[in-house]
């Protein structure tokens, strides 16, 4: 009689998951992170190597993601309509800044 193992590969696959997201979400926060390099108080040659430091760990954490969410993950992303999705956004803050006004 054999036993039947607990489904681990399913949990490994959701905690890959799980780390792909984060690691594309913390690729915008390094980039993101560029704007508050200039209103800093560091010298040039600090703020220079801050700025390559975040453009690398941008790259690097996206670029890790793909590899970890895979091909599919990717082409999804990048057919997903954006343009739709932030026009869609931009008329409802602006029906919410015209309820406010009245």
């Amino acid at each position: 009689m054999q036993k039947s193992l607990p489904p681990i590969k399913r949990d490994i696959q959701s905690r890959k998951r799980w780390l792909g997201i984060a690691l594309v979400v913390a690729s915008f926060a390094f980039y993101g992170c560029l704007l508050l390099v200039p209103i800093s108080s560091l010298s040039a040659e600090e703020k220079i190597a801050l700025s390559a430091a975040l453009v690398f760990l941008g790259e690097g954490s996206f670029w890790l993601a793909v590899i970890i969410l895979g091909r599919e993950a990717m082409a999804k992303y990048r057919d997903f309509n954006w343009q739709e999705r932030l026009l869609a956004w931009r008329k409802w803050v602006e029906e919410k800044i015209k309820s406010k006004k009245t």
